[in-house]
């Protein structure tokens, strides 16, 4: 306390400021702590949201389903949150939403859990940074400077690195297991199969290759069944994926519900366009491979052939040398 005083009377050259910055000081970082506290307990733990989860168990799946979806992060995407702890310390934009359903986080306390462990990192942060300038006491007021600033600003930022992580890693197996769910939902449909049925079947049989996939789909199923339109479940769909393919498969099949064709033809024709552009993209990855080996070559495996087929002749031309004079 005392070497931070110092450090405080450099700033102020007042004692009494001094003190009075401090006090202000432990004031905002108490302040910051219990609302940290307050939005992670508020998320993970909740006795009122307990019971309201037993009795809404007792009243039958789809009154269950319709209340959980009310109370759901997509559902409330375009709109303020309905917590009123959420309410009040909304951190979060529509783009941490987002992210936050990209991740399969769909619980509308997902976004009060993410702020308070963001509040709670950086107050560990601010801890850290001034045991750093009590354990580096004789170390250049630059430095610490830099150090304490690297170190708020890694609490800052790593807990959106790690959501935007878990978010392109979800999306990343979604997009590789959606051309085999697609093949099973052409098959599916033009073996006869209702659209509902088939992604259900679809789920079912692409759950223990690609498990994130297969869960949207159930999910989708049970909207539907839940009162929810076709058309409004596979747009909820495309918006919790994010996927542009998942997308593309949307418009394809509201738009044959709106006009009446057949949805297995319609998947068909999708299938096969959506084949021929994953071969132009393998195509065009390949058109790139030459420039992309053209760096590695010229740093990593010319200069090793150079030495190796001049370097002999460079040694001998340096003992003929050496002889000559």
């Amino acid at each position: 306390m005392e070497y931070l005083l110092s450090l405080v009377n450099e700033v102020f050259q007042n004692e009494t400021y001094s003190e009075f910055a401090i006090y202000v000081i432990a004031a905002i970082a108490g302040v910051s702590l219990a609302m940290g506290l307050g939005l992670l307990f508020s998320g993970l733990y909740s006795p009122a949201k307990r019971r309201l989860a037993q009795i809404r168990a007792q009243e039958g799946y789809v009154n269950n389903f319709k209340e959980e979806f009310d109370h759901s992060l997509e559902h409330n995407l375009s709109h303020k949150a309905d917590s009123k702890l959420t309410g009040r310390f909304a951190f979060g934009n529509e783009d941490t939403r987002k992210r936050l359903i990209h991740s399969g986080f769909h619980s509308n306390n997902a976004l009060a859990i993410y702020n308070g462990c963001r509040i709670l990192l950086f107050i560990i942060a601010v801890f850290l940074s001034m045991y750093l300038l009590r354990a580096f006491p004789n170390t250049s007021t630059t430095i610490l400077f830099y150090g304490v600033a690297v170190l708020l600003g890694i609490a800052f930022i790593l807990p959106s690195l790690v959501l935007d992580n878990l978010a392109e890693r979800r999306m990343r197996k979604m997009r590789i297991g959606f051309p085999d769910a697609l093949d099973l939902l052409v098959v599916c449909c033009e073996a006869g199969l209702g659209l509902q049925a088939a992604l259900n079947r679809v789920a079912a049989e692409v759950r223990l290759s690609h498990y994130h996939l297969a869960e949207e789909l159930e999910l989708v199923c049970q909207k539907t069944r839940a009162g929810l339109s076709m058309q409004i479940a596979l747009q909820e769909f495309a918006e919790r994926t994010g996927l542009e393919d998942i997308r593309g498969l949307n418009g394809s099949i509201t738009q044959s519900i709106r006009l009446g064709t057949g949805i297995a033809e319609t998947l068909r024709v999708y299938s096969e366009e959506y084949r021929e552009k994953r071969i132009q993209a393998a195509e065009e990855m390949a058109g790139k491979l030459g420039v992309k080996m053209m760096f590695p070559m010229i740093f990593c495996i010319w200069p090793s052939f150079f030495i190796v087929a001049i370097g002999p002749a460079m040694l001998k031309l340096a003992e003929v040398w050496d002889v000559a004079f």
